[in-house]
């Protein structure tokens, strides 16, 4: 690389400087020292550009990851923003650093103390023979202390005969009897059979029905038991289930929504009517016009939905979009304008997710909307009486608003597609001010059917139409029950038996 004979040419002079051995081995190791220094600066340069595009990688990563469901749902504020489903999101917020919730109902509801309990049976009674102090023998007692304890009766199974009596008509002179309560070949009671109704609509799989009989009464039961039971529950309930639909049609106000669930490994959809006094779900292969006709075909009250298409079939009744879903439109395009997803009735500033600049026509718009529809919301939220002359102003305010924000020509694409269809729908934005008794959001369907949810979580859907009809009978059974404060259960029983069948009453 370097000749051992290094010479030093001066520009300066003509003679030149010839170098000793030790001069020219020094001078070697100091260029091998730079060609080091060089190669280093290389790698070193070479490792910070690509940290520099590791670390844009990841802020582009972590933005993303910002805005996805998983991470969306975790908050309350922004879960709906990404089309997150309702039954992954969070509502109770935590109590803020460094204080503590406060015990007890929140303020504005009412109190839900449990009632005292009169005892049922003999009392238990708790004595001491000697003094745990000094071993002194202790006489009668001076006085005592009461605490009522509720507790679970010990469990046994109740097995007994079935014995039915036949007759020798006199009159046609033919052996008769009475037909026994129970499908032929049935092994087990209606007290099983509401039990295993109850657990399923609880959310268990059959599999932890068949643990739970197993570890609570010692009863080895099969899946194919379970299932029957189930089955013959629901066939019971079938008139009951008939009566409550047809009784959506008379309801004053109806909340509607649907979700997927799956049917025999195919696409199916779970809907749900819900209104002041009942429940009622639907299980059909399609989400389309045909399964809301099927229930709603006639109806001339108030529908509450979203902006599902299919519910514009019912052109008998009044329709109301739900201010909510509304809420969520612009929830989702505040995610793509950088911006945090923010509530309908809470007027909040908006506040970035990055740097850049805010989306001013957007915001100018989304503020509009959500601006008219928090005022017309507080004129009915939470107030029984409002008179219908304030009503009627309060409806006109809003039409008026909403129709002038709807005529700008938004050069935003989220904008002026929110927009569009809000004219689309401007009918049924404020119906809520013009009809008492309808609510202002369809929060009731969106409750309701997240029960369906749940159970597609557990089990997966169903695996045949049988079983999808005995589930869409059970849960409509079960959930109208809890909205009227009746038991499931004692509703199960009265109409696997009837009332006045001679059933026995407890175990020996």
């Amino acid at each position: 690389m370097v000749a051992r004979d290094l010479k030093i040419e001066l520009a300066s002079d003509e003679d030149s400087l010839t170098l000793d051995r030790e001069q020219r081995r020094e001078i070697l190791r100091k260029l091998e020292r730079l060609e080091r220094l060089e190669e280093e600066f290389r790698q070193t340069r070479e490792e910070l550009r690509r940290a520099r595009e590791e670390n844009l990688r990841l802020k582009r990563e972590n933005e993303r990851l910002r805005t996805s469901a998983p991470v969306l749902a975790a908050s309350d504020r922004t879960a709906e923003a990404g089309g997150v489903p309702s039954s992954k999101t969070f509502y109770r917020r935590p109590a803020p650093a460094g204080k503590r919730r406060p015990t007890g109902g929140q303020p504005g509801h009412r109190g839900h103390g449990r009632p005292r309990p009169t005892p049922n049976a003999p009392p238990v009674r708790v004595t001491l023979d000697h003094c745990p102090n000094c071993t002194t023998k202790l006489g009668d007692p001076c006085d005592s202390f009461h605490r009522t304890i509720t507790d679970l009766p010990l469990t046994a199974l109740l097995v007994f005969d079935l014995e039915v009596f036949r007759y020798r008509c006199p009159g046609c002179h033919r052996r008769v009897h009475a037909d026994p309560p129970f499908p032929p070949h049935q092994q087990f009671g209606p007290v099983l059979a509401s039990w295993v109704a109850h657990q399923r609509m609880l959310g268990l799989s059959v599999e932890k029905v068949r643990t739970s009989a197993r570890e609570s009464f010692g009863l080895e039961i099969s899946e194919a038991s379970v299932l029957a039971l189930e089955a013959w529950a629901a066939e019971r309930l079938s008139p009951a289930y008939e009566t409550l639909k047809a009784q959506v049609k008379e309801a004053r106000a109806v909340g509607a929504d649907e979700t997927s669930f799956r049917i025999n490994g195919e696409n199916g959809w779970l809907w749900v009517y819900t209104h002041l006094s009942a429940t009622v779900y639907q299980l059909a292969p399609t989400r389309g016009r045909k399964a809301v006709l099927e229930v709603l075909e006639g109806y001339d009250g108030t529908l509450e939905h979203d902006a599902w298409d299919p519910y514009d079939a019912i052109i008998t009744a009044d329709h109301q979009l739900d201010p909510v879903h509304v809420n969520r439109w612009l929830e989702r395009a505040e995610v793509r304008h950088r911006v945090e997803p923010r509530p309908l009735l809470e007027e909040r500033t908006a506040k970035l997710t990055s740097a850049g600049h805010p989306p001013e026509e957007f915001l100018r718009f989304v503020d509009g909307v959500r601006a008219i529809y928090r005022e017309a919301i507080l004129v009915v939220k939470d107030r029984e009486r409002v008179p219908r002359a304030e009503r009627r102003a309060a409806y006109r305010r809003a039409r008026r608003a909403m129709a002038a924000l709807l005529r700008v020509d938004w050069r935003d694409a989220d904008a002026r597609r929110i927009a569009k269809e809000l004219r689309r729908r401007r009918g049924m934005l404020f119906t809520f001010l013009l009809k008492p008794g309808v609510p202002w959001n369809n929060n009731g369907a969106e409750n309701a059917i997240r029960q369906g949810v749940l159970l597609r979580k557990v089990s997966g859907g169903r695996r045949t139409w049988a079983g999808a009809r005995v589930l869409e009978r059970l849960l409509t059974i079960y959930r109208t029950c809890r909205k009227r404060g009746e038991g499931f259960r004692s509703m199960v029983m009265q109409a696997l038996v009837g009332p006045n069948w001679g059933y026995p009453k407890s175990s020996p």
